[in-house]
């Protein structure tokens, strides 16, 4: 299954009742993307390393990514990153409206216990209720990403959806990269094509020497093979939010040639055009004009 799973992509096939529980739980993703993530680890991992989930948020994406592993009957567990805050109430209630202000019950176990205010509040404990069904399958960390690290050996699935600055996507990168297996480890790029987020293509593509690229999953999600080690000095210096504009256009017209085969031509035009669009950003939230 391992050797032709990309090419098969059996997750197209999938049903809401594949996902098993991890159906339930609110999420983000679209529904190709949790699919894959139950495949990703139900048929392509083997337990060769850590399964990293850095941007786990309410647990969605964690959820089928554990979902996966207990259908493939192993013991594997998903480590969560997040900072489990809500900053912004009225963005979170417009997506998880129903988990808002109805309290658990033992009739739908998995609702949330309500928010606990406009103001933001500790995401965790309601991570932790729709992602109990796992129980110890998921292990969930609290805080700054690049300030927790990672100190658990070899890792065989990472999927980045935190990289929402230039630096903070750098420094992500030069902590978790170390410990890919090569010939492996499996990438997930989840916002590699959103317009707010070029430099993730960039990084992949100043990377490509070591990374090839193997699947796109709708919308936004692109998926890496780790081909071969990445010398510490390329880490080192790493620094994809110290590129100029100028740079950064060239090495998104790098990755358009390298993603080809994967048919993302007018998204990767997209990325170029958003990049010309809002000159020196580095930061999502500072993309206001959409190409």
């Amino acid at each position: 299954m391992t050797d032709r799973f990309f090419e098969d992509r059996i997750w197209d096939d999938f049903s809401p009742a594949d996902l098993g529980p991890a159906a339930k739980i609110p999420t983000m993703l679209q529904f190709d993307e949790q699919a894959y993530y139950v495949a990703l680890t139900r048929d392509w991992a083997t337990g060769a390393g850590a399964i990293v989930d850095l941007g786990s948020f309410a647990g969605g994406s964690a959820a089928c990514l554990a979902e996966g592993v207990a259908q493939a009957g192993r013991d594997q567990v998903v480590h969560g990153y997040d900072k489990f805050e809500v900053g912004d109430f009225e963005v979170f209630r417009k997506r998880y409206r129903q988990y808002c202000n109805n309290p658990p019950s033992s009739e739908s176990p998995h609702e949330a216990p309500p928010l606990l205010g406009p103001f933001g509040t500790d995401l965790l404990p309601i991570a932790e209720r729709f992602l109990a069904p796992w129980g110890e399958g998921i292990s969930l960390r609290k805080g700054q990403i690049e300030d927790i690290g990672w100190e658990g050996g070899d890792i065989e699935v990472l999927v980045m959806d935190a990289s929402k600055t230039a630096a903070t996507m750098d420094q992500m990168s030069a902590l978790f990269f170390p410990h890919l297996v090569p010939g492996r480890s499996i990438v997930v790029q989840q916002d590699f094509l959103w317009w707010q987020q070029p430099w993730i293509a960039v990084q992949m593509a100043v990377l490509s020497e070591y990374f090839e690229p193997v699947v796109h999953v709708h919308r936004d999600s692109v998926s890496f093979l780790y081909k071969r080690k990445l010398p510490a000095e390329v880490l080192a210096g790493l620094n994809v939010a110290g590129m100029e504009d100028g740079e950064i256009i060239a090495h998104l017209r790098d990755m358009k040639q390298v993603v080809k085969p994967l048919r993302i031509d007018r998204e990767m035009r997209q990325l170029i055009a958003s990049v010309k669009a809002n000159p020196g950003q580095r930061a999502a939230f500072r993309f206001k004009t959409k190409p």
